[in-house]
């Protein structure tokens, strides 16, 4: 009876378990059209409210051919804005993302800085000045249970792409996802074999 009660409980967890919710913003499931324009029409994006300056661009706008870390799309701050912000009615944990200034003539910035803060407004961390330049740098964060992000910058513009951040808590999803359709499966299955055997 207790082998079968075991087999029943595993069953029900494994049937329950919620995957990681692991994601990278990559932008590349939208399409800039070989211009920048301001990414707060398409919010929430990816569950994430984007401020008003950030903007969406693509490989084709003149001076950010080398814009996107992958794909095509990145994001910018438009008009070489400063303090621009990222939040989420849903907490959050930040591992980075990759940062870079375009080709473009003009002022480029030469540092980023993310800071990030919890539900309550409160300070969790700050990433520190972190050089960027011409080519990608890898700005690393790994701030967990965040609500808002501030992206800052020294003088001029930059671009940005592939954010890196993973949900904690489970994730409302009405269609299983394709990473939890073996755990499902599993589930369901060891909940028959223990139905089974206490059948017998």
């Amino acid at each position: 009876m207790k082998t079968v009660l075991s087999g029943f409980l595993a069953g029900v967890v494994l049937a329950l378990a919620s995957p990681a919710h692991a994601a990278v913003v990559d932008f590349d499931d939208m399409s800039a059209g070989g211009k920048l324009s301001t990414l707060s029409k398409y919010n929430p994006y990816e569950g994430l409210t984007w401020t008003n300056s950030w903007f969406l661009g693509d490989t084709a706008v003149n001076g950010y051919s080398n814009g996107a870390h992958s794909g095509t799309q990145f994001v910018s701050n438009g008009f070489g804005v400063n303090n621009l912000g990222i939040s989420s009615a849903t907490a959050f944990n930040l591992d980075g993302a990759w940062f870079a200034t375009p080709a473009t003539n003009g002022s480029k910035a030469t540092w980023i800085n993310i800071t990030a803060y919890d539900a309550a407004n409160q300070l969790i961390g700050s990433t520190g000045n972190i050089a960027i330049n011409g080519s990608y740098s890898w700005v690393q964060a790994s701030f967990a249970n965040v609500s808002r992000l501030t992206i800052t910058r020294d003088k001029g513009w930059f671009v940005m792409d592939d954010l890196s951040i993973s949900a904690i808590g489970p994730v409302p999803s009405p269609v299983p996802e394709p990473g939890s359709v073996a755990l499902l499966a599993a589930g369901l299955l060891m909940t028959g074999f223990a139905a089974k055997r206490r059948k017998s």
